[in-house]
């Protein structure tokens, strides 16, 4: 049925805690076998739509832009 392909939408909150996918090796080829596909973690600090947030490293330091929440995925330490 139709509903069966639609994504299903992740629900992150103010202050979980993701990772962010590198779209920088995402081709094939880009990429080393043993490398990190994954950048972070990261701290979410701002809801700005329902699949766009701001982060900030762990740091404190602040992203510029913001990121949809399709290249993020929940991290557990």
């Amino acid at each position: 049925s139709f509903d069966s392909n639609i994504m299903t939408r992740k629900n992150f909150q103010m202050g979980d805690l993701v990772l962010k996918w590198d779209k920088a090796h995402e081709e094939k080829g880009k990429h080393m076998k043993f490398q990190k596909l994954l950048l972070g973690p990261f701290q979410i600090v701002e809801v700005i739509g329902p699949s766009t947030f701001v982060l900030q490293d762990l740091t404190g330091r602040r992203d510029s832009l913001p990121v949809n929440g399709q290249i993020l995925k929940m991290y557990f330490p």
